[in-house]
C-alpha cells in the first residue's frame, strides 16, 4: 500500500471517528458504528508537519495494528457526509441497515462531464490535525471517491 493511501485511509478514519458520538468521550473516543456514506474530493491542503501515534486495535473496529511516530503531511482528501439514491428515484440506499458496520469501504467513482456542479474553488479548513487549526486557500477538484460503512473480517 502506498503512503498516499495510508494517508487517505487515516484520514477517512479520523474524519469517521471525530463524527462519532462516542468521539466527545475523550481519550481519542470510542468506536462506534459508521452512519452514513461520505463523498470525498481531491483537496490540495497545506502540510500539517506533525506526527502522531496511530492505535487501531479496537475490538472489532480497529484494523488490529499500532503505528507510532506517523508523519501526518499535506491534506490531500476532504469528505462531506452524504445520501445516496437508486437512479433516478427517491429511494434512498442504506448506509447502515443493521447499524453494525464500524468501517468504511472506499471506492473510485467517475462524474459525468455534465453533472459536475459548482464547486467552490477554495476552502478555509479547521480540523484538529492542522497547526493553528485553520489552513486556508485549500483548493478542490472533482469528487474521486464516495465511502461507504463496512465490515472487515478477518478469516485466518
Amino acid at each position: 500500500m502506498t503512503s498516499k493511501r495510508v494517508l487517505v485511509v487515516v484520514a477517512v478514519m479520523a474524519l469517521v471517528a471525530l463524527s462519532a458520538t462516542g468521539a466527545q468521550a475523550g481519550a481519542g473516543g470510542m468506536p462506534s458504528a459508521a452512519t452514513g456514506f461520505l463523498v470525498c474530493k481531491a483537496i490540495n491542503g497545506d502540510d500539517a508537519a506533525r506526527r502522531v501515534d496511530v492505535d487501531s486495535t479496537d475490538p472489532g473496529a480497529g484494523w488490529g495494528f499500532k503505528l507510532p511516530g506517523v508523519r501526518i503531511g499535506n491534506a490531500i482528501l476532504g469528505c462531506a457526509f452524504t445520501r445516496l439514491f437508486l437512479p433516478g428515484t427517491s429511494t434512498a440506499i442504506s448506509p447502515n441497515p443493521n447499524n453494525s458496520f464500524e468501517q468504511l469501504k472506499c471506492y473510485s467513482v467517475s462524474v459525468p462531464r455534465s453533472a459536475t456542479g459548482t464547486p467552490s474553488p477554495s476552502y478555509t479548513v479547521t480540523d484538529g490535525l492542522f497547526p493553528g487549526g485553520v489552513d486556508q486557500n485549500v483548493t478542490s477538484a472533482s469528487v474521486t471517491t464516495i465511502c461507504a460503512p463496512a465490515s472487515f473480517t478477518n478469516p485466518h
